[in-house]
């Protein structure tokens, strides 16, 4: 984030500790490579924490304490990386490669308005997405200045940077497009539409997050306030800006493909 508060995070760090113990005595002998990230993630949160002046020894405690007893060394693969914006520019476009692994998700913008041409562009770049039969069943909505921020208030996992997001884009897929028994068909060719629409973005200079809109019934009938008709389902918001000349990303680790893939 552009302005991190002192000291944050505190409970959320005890919660997660917590949970990694309880991993580690249900599963630790079957895998635990798992809690390499976690441990480097909150490694990262210690160091930072008390450079701030900020004294958290309950939890420094119980980090030492379970890293003790998983004999792990921790990676150096977490916490935040700055980056710049001539970076991005000069990566994203060199080859598919480049524009994957020079994107990041952005939490704070600069205060240049977003051009609508350079939306338009991104869409008809999007537009290329397949889709079964194609049948395009996905809709954009675009929101700008105020009602960008009460949207990203409503999606309410962005508390700390809400008023960063001064434009986003309302992905859903039109339920009317697909058959009975095609239930999660909007979801698949929404969501692929979603992920051309981001890298469309990020390969014409702009910074990009996207926000997940998996939530209950009773949450999703408040998108009526937003005028989105009842056939749509919600697939993801992508918050939309353009990039400061330095900023700070989080680092991502991705897992390795030995543990995601199989050959059949």
């Amino acid at each position: 984030m552009r302005s991190p508060k002192k000291g944050f995070g505190q409970e959320k760090v005890k919660r997660l500790l917590e949970r990694l113990n309880l991993y580690f005595n249900k599963y630790g002998q079957l895998d635990i490579e798992f809690l390499a990230y976690p441990l480097a993630t909150i490694q990262h949160y210690i160091d930072y924490t008390k450079s701030k002046g900020i004294k958290i020894d309950e939890i420094e405690y119980e980090f030492n304490k379970l890293l003790k007893k998983s004999k792990l060394v921790i990676p150096n693969y977490a916490g935040v990386v700055q980056v710049s914006k001539d970076q991005v520019l000069n990566e994203c476009n060199k080859s598919f490669e480049s524009l994957l692994f020079s994107r990041h998700s952005i939490r704070y913008f600069s205060n240049v308005p977003v051009q609508n041409e350079i939306i338009e562009k991104a869409l008809n770049l999007a537009q290329r997405t397949p889709s079964a039969c194609n049948r395009q069943g996905w809709k954009t909505h675009i929101f700008q200045g105020e009602k960008s921020i009460e949207l990203i208030k409503w999606q309410g996992g962005s508390r700390g940077f809400e008023n960063e997001i001064k434009y986003s884009i309302l992905v859903t897929a039109n339920l009317k497009a697909f058959l009975y028994y095609e239930i999660h068909q909007a979801y698949i060719d929404g969501g692929l539409y979603a992920m051309n629409l981001i890298n469309a973005l990020h390969s014409l200079g702009l910074g990009t997050i996207p926000l997940s809109c998996g939530f209950t019934h009773h949450k999703l009938k408040l998108l009526k306030d937003f005028n989105i008709p009842e056939n749509e389902v919600p697939i993801v918001i992508i918050g939309v800006g353009h990039l400061l000349d330095n900023f700070n990303v989080a680092v991502s680790e991705r897992k390795k493909i030995s543990e995601t893939n199989s050959f059949h």
